[in-house]
């Protein structure tokens, strides 16, 4: 009974511990942004023809991305870079991280409503929602070596 008691309270400490803390924000950021890829991925092929163009499937795609971007925000807390391809630069300047994520937040509904206007009208958009995902991409991520 005491080895049990001592495992439980192991177990509870290495919990505890920062990086298992860390872990629960990480692995969320990143599950949004492989739905968020998913999204981009999908859209991105009905742009360049590989896939036929679907509003519906477009404008979701697009409401997948600005739904996630509130929530995403919040996942930074202080301390969760080490493990993270979050550069600092995301706890130095939140305001303008925040800024990047909304601005990406309005461009998304734009696209998704501007699958109303044909393939043409939401190429259009999707371009400006690429710029904004890949500007906060490049201040505020770790550049991946190949």
């Amino acid at each position: 009974m005491i080895r049990i008691v001592m495992i439980i309270a192991a177990m509870a400490v290495a919990a505890a511990s920062p990086a298992a803390a860390q872990e629960g924000p990480i692995k969320q950021r990143q599950e949004l942004m492989k739905k968020n890829g998913a999204a981009s991925k999908l859209s991105g092929q009905m742009v360049k023809g590989e896939k036929p163009f679907d509003p519906a499937a477009a404008a979701e795609a697009m409401m997948t991305i600005n739904g996630s971007l509130d929530e995403f925000v919040t996942l930074f807390p202080e301390g969760s870079a080490e493990g993270s391809d979050a550069k600092p630069e995301i706890w130095q300047d939140k305001a303008d991280f925040e800024a990047l994520a909304q601005k990406t937040k309005e461009l998304s509904a734009k696209a998704a409503d501007a699958t109303e206007g044909g393939l043409e009208s939401f190429t259009t958009a999707f371009a400006e929602v690429g710029r904004s995902c890949g500007a906060c991409h490049e201040k505020y991520r770790v550049k991946k070596k190949k």
